[in-house]
């Protein structure tokens, strides 16, 4: 037992060692890693490359003889000097952030012997025109093109599985992208703010969209989600302004909000034949049963709009941005979600009927022609800044049990409303009692002295 201790010891400090060997040669550091191979990367940001990077095959250092295979994390961060890179056949990682900021660098050669490519790697790479991924690279990390404002083409190779949060994000001048068949998630803000996206081809076998996919990709007119994919994000379609046209394949079977907000040119919702999960109903998107009123397209004529009777539930950004919705009525629907009417800048009524119980946050956010609130009995909860920027806003009327909640009434649910607001509590026996906004905050106080 003692002698396999020992063994252990032995070896533990052998590796200690020789993660310690660190040496500077021709500018640059490196660092053991094992018996015969180094990460390398600048000495400090006293001392940063320029021109042409030539990272070497191998170094010696005291009769050691080491092979180059990493470029270790934040390599070359910040080197904005530096116009062309040299890599090693050998390499095989190129760690997080390791060319970030590297702004005169114009492009760079992967070689196939290239792995793994670590987050935000050519982050902000703003000289960039095109560039090309090595074979055998399953894995487009976090915010790895980030920020490449010239980038114009991107070449991915089969084998890649996964894009990770922000990956193209920003890159503003990529006009076109194909992705290949073995792509099956794509996530976050992967290709948010490309503003001159016009095209790119989805894989057929896709399974899953993220959170802001293609947000603000306002040059993007048309696009083919494949059969086959199973779920989209919030707002993955955010402010898309010149889309036009868009079929939800039958295999999508949950949306947790409206992803076609801000989509000005989208004139109407479509789903392909043999869905069970979405209807279409004079345009508006519905889940199948016509509980659900999941998004409008914000050109609608909707005018004086009565919310099906089924309806129980209206989805996060909903109406967002409707601004020829001019009333709204309500019978069973039970939950509004956040921003659902928010930016609906025409809305002068809202009739929430008698079964309403919560308003997520921001729902009538910057809404400044309604007058008039009436919260039914069953209401319960409301997030905060619902009516903010409603300058309209002249009264509020609710129950006395719901008044006493100050949690839910406070000046941060109807702030920068107008000096003239007024709370109208609905008392048990009938009457009412009305309270000024500043005195808002006093409704505890006030019916706790009553």
């Amino acid at each position: 037992m003692r002698r396999g201790l020992i063994s252990i010891v032995v070896a533990l400090t052998t590796l200690v060692a020789m993660a310690q060997v660190e040496f500077i040669q021709n500018g640059l550091k490196y660092t053991a890693l094992d018996d015969n191979s180094v990460k390398v990367r600048k000495i400090d940001d006293n001392h940063l490359p320029k021109g042409k990077l030539v990272i070497p095959t191998y170094v010696t250092h005291d009769g050691v003889t080491y092979t180059v295979t990493t470029l270790g994390g934040w390599a070359f961060f910040g080197c904005e000097d530096i116009t062309e890179v040299e890599l090693p056949a050998t390499l095989t990682k190129i760690d997080i952030w390791a060319f970030c900021n590297c702004k005169k660098l114009k492009g760079i050669d992967i070689p196939s012997s290239v792995k793994e490519i670590g987050y935000s790697a050519f982050e902000n790479c703003e000289s960039f025109t095109s560039f090309t991924f090595p074979e055998g690279i399953e894995l487009v990390s976090d915010r790895l093109l980030q920020e490449c404002y010239n980038l114009t083409e991107v070449n991915l190779p089969e084998g890649v599985v996964k894009i990770d949060d922000c990956a193209f994000s920003d890159c503003k001048s990529l006009e076109s992208i194909t992705l290949p068949q073995s792509v099956k998630y794509i996530d976050n803000s992967a290709f948010a703010y490309c503003n001159n996206l016009k095209h790119i081809s989805l894989p057929k076998g896709l399974k899953k969209l993220g959170r802001n996919v293609f947000s603000s990709c306002v040059s993007l007119v048309e696009i083919e989600l494949p059969e086959g994919i199973t779920e989209i994000g919030d707002n993955v379609f955010n402010n898309c302004r010149a889309l036009e046209q868009v079929t939800l394949p039958a295999s999508l079977s949950w949306l947790k909000s409206n992803p076609f907000s801000s989509c000005g040119a989208l004139k109407e919702y479509k789903v392909a034949e043999g869905s069970e999960y979405f209807a279409v109903q004079d345009g508006i998107l519905f889940s199948k049963d016509m509980t659900r009123l999941i998004a409008c397209p914000i050109s609608k004529d909707l005018g004086d709009y009565i919310v099906p009777a089924t309806v129980k539930e209206i989805a996060s950004d909903a109406f967002y941005g409707c601004s020829r919705l001019t009333s709204i009525t309500m019978s069973d629907v039970t939950d509004i979600g956040d921003n659902a009417f928010n930016g609906c800048h025409n809305l002068v009524t809202v009739d929430f009927g008698s079964k309403l119980e919560t308003l997520g946050k921001a729902a009538f956010y910057s809404n400044s022609k309604i007058e008039n609130i009436v919260l039914p009995d069953s209401f319960k909860h409301m997030d905060m800044i619902n009516f903010e920027f409603c300058g309209n806003l002249k009264t509020v009327s609710l129950s006395e049990e719901l008044s006493k909640r100050e949690q839910d009434f406070n000046n941060l649910s109807f702030n920068f409303n107008s000096s003239d607001l007024r709370f109208i509590i609905r008392m048990p026996d009938g009457t009412t009692k009305t309270l000024k906004h500043e005195e808002i905050n006093d409704m505890k106080k006030y019916f706790r002295e009553k």
